[in-house]
């Protein structure tokens, strides 16, 4: 696994670093040895004659010792000078060049790199740094704005994802760990679990109504299915914390785009896409007398978890708060509802009133048809009967009836004088009285 990857191995020289150094020192004493012969010093008469007065009768010095001596002579040694001039230029060249090249503060802190370079050790305690110090100390460490060589703590709930290059190296997790050389720290990613509460998060009903939402979200970097330890609290997935640290965007003003604001921008975007499907009162007012939040929330949890799993983030928990509506929206929604209800109302008495129509123009056939039969059948009884006036008078009788089974049809659709029905019986009666005539349907004797 990358989370057990070691840290970048320096590029070395052919030979080991002391064989290196052994070579340095040789050339430095023959450079020294030639300086001696090019100087022609011959220490060998002052230098005893200085020993025979101190010590009259002594023997003479020894020839080694006096080559020694003759070393150290001013001329010998003033051939350093280009030597140790060079090396201190170059060394404060070097240290300019490191100073400028990686924008550091100040020569110091340029020295103390050069020196971990060179001697690719990690010098100087370890930097402990957090997912909130890391820019802080950036601006004063070395190690952090440039790199390794060097020794980091890393603290508990939080991963570092380090680079090479400027790229992805591996991920080191909690603990005190070396980095290589030129191995930079990207980022720490925070593998604890997150809560962010979003407020006044602007939605539309499917029938344009404007509502305003407060969200909250609880979730974390994915563990990979690798269950918490005693030892490791907070297991991740190398791949998912990749991800988290490579998905910063500089907004500029400052402004930070990170991991942790991918799940509230997601849930902006879905809980919108859930209200659009619904009326408002379909909303506050589901059918069943549901929970309204309910159906919204798990609505929610089940379309942002799967979203949130692509970028490597597992969703703990999603909670909707209250709906709400500015005052000029509710009464907004008030006219919209009440103009719906009109619209409905009207739309009922219209259907009612067409049926009402049709089955009054189908009670009028009706009416007419008997009408016609009534008629038919009192020609039929005065011929019957004989005389013109029976006829009118049968004639008559029979269209009072059929008037009287009209009005008994219409009586249930539409309201009737209260005399009608009355005076048209008191009318059969007094034809049938003076005239003896049969009821409808009754034969002649």
């Amino acid at each position: 696994m990358r989370r057990g990857r070691p840290a970048p191995v320096s590029p070395t020289l052919p030979v080991s670093r002391g064989g290196f150094l052994a070579i340095m020192v040789i050339l430095l004493l023959m450079y020294w040895v030639m300086a001696h012969y090019l100087e022609r010093v011959d220490l060998t008469a002052s230098l005893n004659g200085w020993w025979q007065a101190r010590l009259p009768g002594a023997p003479p010095l020894p020839v080694p010792f006096v080559t020694l001596v003759e070393f150290f002579h001013p001329r010998v040694l003033r051939n350093f000078i280009p030597v140790i001039a060079g090396w201190v230029l170059a060394y404060l060249a070097a240290v300019s060049l490191v100073r400028v090249l990686y924008d550091l503060p100040d020569s110091g802190i340029a020295r103390s790199f050069l020196g971990r370079l060179v001697g690719e050790a990690a010098q100087g305690p370890a930097t402990a740094v957090s997912s909130k110090t890391l820019a802080k100390l950036r601006e004063t460490s070395e190690l952090l704005r440039v790199g390794g060589p060097g020794m980091v703590v890393i603290p508990a709930g939080e991963a570092a994802v380090t680079e090479v290059n400027g790229r992805f190296y591996r991920i080191i997790p909690p603990g005190k760990h070396k980095i290589g050389r030129f191995e930079y720290i990207h980022t720490l990613v925070d593998l604890r679990p997150q809560e962010r509460h979003l407020s006044d998060v602007v939605l539309l009903t499917r029938d344009g109504i404007d509502l305003t939402a407060d969200i909250t979200l609880s979730f974390r970097i994915e563990t990979g299915g690798t269950a918490p330890t005693r030892d490791n609290p907070f297991p991740y997935s190398s791949e998912a914390v990749r991800l988290a640290a490579y998905s910063e965007i500089d907004r500029g003003d400052d402004l930070l785009f990170t991991w942790q604001d991918i799940p509230g921008n997601i849930a902006r975007g879905v809980l919108a896409g859930i209200v659009l499907r619904f009326r408002l009162d379909e909303l506050l007012h589901p059918e069943g007398r549901r929970d309204p939040y309910l159906t919204l929330n798990q609505e929610l949890e089940r379309l942002l978890r799967n979203s949130l799993e692509d970028v490597g983030i597992e969703l703990l928990s999603a909670h909707i708060g209250r709906l709400e509506m500015e005052p000029e929206v509710a009464q907004q929604y008030i006219d919209f509802w009440r103009a719906d209800l009109d619209a409905r109302a009207q739309l009922t008495l219209a259907e009612g009133q067409a049926n009402s129509l049709a089955e009054m123009e189908i009670a009028r056939a009706e009416a007419e048809l008997v009408m016609i039969q009534a008629i038919l059948e009192g020609l039929e009884n005065a011929r019957r009967a004989g005389g013109a006036g029976t006829v009118r008078e049968v004639v008559a009788l029979r269209m009072i009836e059929a008037l009287e089974r009209l009005a008994r049809q219409s009586e249930p659709l539409q309201t009737l004088p209260a005399t009608l029905l009355p005076q048209l019986t008191s009318w059969q009666q007094q034809l049938r009285a003076d005239r003896r005539l049969p009821a409808r349907g009754q034969k002649d004797q």
